[in-house]
């Protein structure tokens, strides 16, 4: 489940880490990260994690609950933690959940692309159906609450028209790249409003 394009990335860098001194310089020097914002990662981390080694999806998900009270989490947390367990092992450690915070918080709009279109392709194809994007824009209703004006599906539905610009009931990374570039609701999923 989630795409690897970003989990790609991160799966390469982090082989790297390997021939670095520490995690902090490793994640300074790969990802742009401050001192201050490292202390707040690992302060949120160790506060999340039962072993402080690494976050389970079950303690990722009740992160996104405390912070979505009114809503439900679950499937928006998963979407989340798949894409930061870049590794595949079931768990997120430090510089998997810096890593991926640093990439939805980035000002580099190709990141944030790049972390949003994981989000939408579940089964890792590089391409979005449909049905993708409807279960995409359902668990982020789902995360914010039952305070909703359209429908998540007819929302979803308008979002996939606007990305599928070659009309073949598909949309490819680029096509979602192109429309994210142009219009900023298609990445509202990485900064959902609590």
């Amino acid at each position: 489940m989630g795409n690897n394009h970003s989990g790609q990335k991160l799966k390469r860098t982090l082989k790297k880490k390997a021939s670095l001194s520490s995690e902090n310089e490793y994640l300074k020097m790969q990802f742009k990260i401050t001192d201050e914002q490292l202390k707040e990662y690992r302060s949120l981390f160790k506060d999340h994690s039962d072993n402080n080694k690494v976050i389970t999806r079950s303690e990722f998900r009740d992160v996104y609950q405390l912070i979505y009270k009114s809503g439900d989490a679950t499937e928006f947390a998963d979407r989340v933690f798949d894409v930061f367990d870049s590794d595949k092992s079931g768990t997120v450690d430090f510089i998997e959940f810096a890593a991926g915070l640093t990439m939805m918080d980035s000002e580099k709009l190709e990141q944030k692309i790049s972390i949003a279109f994981s989000m939408y392709d579940e089964d890792g194809s590089n391409t979005l159906s449909k049905q993708e994007v409807i279960n995409m824009i359902q668990a982020y209703y789902r995360l914010l609450g039952p305070d909703v004006s359209r429908s998540p599906v007819e929302i979803a539905n308008d979002l996939f028209r606007k990305m599928d610009l070659d009309k073949d009931d598909s949309v490819t990374y680029e096509e979602f790249a192109s429309v994210a570039k142009r219009d900023p609701t298609v990445l509202e999923i990485l900064n959902p409003k609590a």
